[in-house]
């Protein structure tokens, strides 16, 4: 029982690196930052020429937050899960997200159109743990595992796009080709465990798969603590997949704009390469004294029942290792975003950001939002835009800031700013920052 939980924790405590999309939502229509287009395809950047240096973008997005799981204590903590578990039946989910873009570089082929192309790396993950797996720490007595999630993608990304712009309209397309890296899966999480003073019962029906966790020998076999070569996985591997985004947007003049935009289309990732199932199967019940140490009349320790009950546990429903040719796949949550402005005046406009899924949700954080939102700009020197998003999980109010010296920008970005001064009951850490090279003021025709 051990292993189980040990090895559960340890893939749970996995230190990896995540996200979905390149750009956040309220990031749509900010022409000053030229990563907008990865929200919004039909954008024509403020910009000729782009060359993106080192940007990171960090999140955490939880459905909690530290208030929900600490009662304060004088001046110290103490970890109350009944709080949690009293007032919620779901699972308590964590999601951590970071992107690092390794090459982002577009150029203006003539005033109404736009070209770009570039990569990152990306890995999206979310761990769910349910409510039976917090009572059973509170309680004990009792443990249903059922609900226990644990997804891990990570991915190499390539894209290219353009934007035409055609009287009023602007059309918006970019094609990504992903290639698959890692990924570990929750198929199934069917575990419950029972317990009194003198009985125990125990049934699993766990079903993980993973792709590159393990590397597999000659003949298929996962090798134990040996984990594939990364360089013989990039820049291509057997696991690849492809997304597309699509934009349309409407302007009328030059004050009031519209645009609809459809992303991750067809999304999917085919998993081939050094594929793995982890499994458990069964049932265990022991009935009778459970003593896990003893001292005998000579004073000599000796070992009770209880760790043998567990070397059983162990024995019969340990998680079972074998190798895979069946191949499977995954995605992401199809997204429309629909993205309106107003600019009264050239230095000031408002808008509203609307987000929702068009297929099933992957991930709590792709739910419905809303996000109006005030532009401020000072010529071609600062962009920087206040806004307030909300959705059924999380209220934030946010801003971006671009600021560009000689060529040089400089942009970050915050989701929550409760994250600087209420981190014991804000829900979303998220930071982006970083660094480009952007010249040659789009400047709108001249008339004759």
């Amino acid at each position: 029982m051990k292993k189980i939980f040990l090895t559960l924790l340890g893939l749970a405590g996995l230190q990896t690196l995540v996200a979905a999309q390149f750009a956040s939502p309220t990031m749509a229509g900010f022409r000053s930052m030229h990563q907008s287009l990865h929200t919004a395809p039909a954008t024509l950047p403020d910009y000729k020429y782009y060359l993106a240096l080192p940007h990171l973008e960090f999140r955490v997005d939880n459905n909690f937050a530290l208030n929900d799981l600490f009662t304060p204590e004088g001046d110290s903590l103490r970890l109350d899960l009944s709080k949690w578990t009293s007032a919620n039946t779901g699972p308590l989910q964590l999601q951590l997200s970071q992107n690092v873009r390794l090459l982002d570089v577009g150029f203006a082929l003539s005033r109404k159109n736009y070209l770009y192309f570039g990569s990152s790396v990306q890995v999206n993950q979310n761990i769910a743990l349910p409510t039976g797996l917090l009572q059973f720490a509170e309680v004990g007595r009792t443990l249903d595992m059922n609900g226990l999630d644990l997804n891990v993608t990570a991915l190499a990304e390539y894209h290219a796009g353009m934007v035409q712009k055609i009287g009023p309209f602007t059309l918006g397309f970019r094609y990504r080709m992903l290639n698959g890296l890692f990924n570990l899966q929750t198929v199934r999480s069917d575990l419950r465990l029972d317990m009194s003073s003198d009985s125990i019962q125990m049934q699993t029906d766990l079903e993980m798969r993973a792709s590159n966790l393990q590397a597999q020998d000659s003949i298929g076999m996962p090798l134990s603590g040996k984990f594939p070569d990364i360089s013989s996985l990039v820049p291509l591997s057997e696991n690849k997949g492809q997304s597309m985004d699509f934009g349309l947007g409407y302007t009328f003049r030059d004050k009031l704009s519209v645009d609809v935009s459809l992303l991750n289309i067809g999304n999917s990732i085919t998993w081939k390469s050094n594929l793995s199932t982890y499994t458990s199967k069964g049932q265990f019940h022991y009935t009778g004294p459970i003593i896990n140490m003893g001292v005998d009349s000579a004073g000599n320790a000796f070992q009770g029942i209880a760790d043998t009950i567990t070397s059983q546990i162990e024995e019969k429903l340990g998680l079972d290792t074998v190798g895979s040719t069946t191949s499977y796949t995954t995605s992401m949550t199809e997204q429309m975003l629909v993205h309106l402005n107003f600019r009264p005046y050239k230095f000031l406009g408002v808008g509203l950001i609307y987000r929702r899924p068009l297929n099933e949700v992957q991930l709590f954080s792709d739910a419905a939002m809303i996000a109006p939102y005030v532009d401020l700009r000072l010529g071609k020197l600062l962009s920087t835009r206040v806004h307030y998003s909300s959705s059924e999980n999380r209220k934030s109010i946010g801003g971006l800031v671009a600021l560009r010296l000689l060529g040089l920008q400089v942009s970050a970005g915050v989701e929550s700013i409760d994250m600087f001064s209420k981190q014991s009951s804000t829900r979303y850490f998220q930071f982006q920052g970083g660094l480009s090279l952007c010249f040659g003021y789009r400047n709108k025709a001249k008339k004759a």
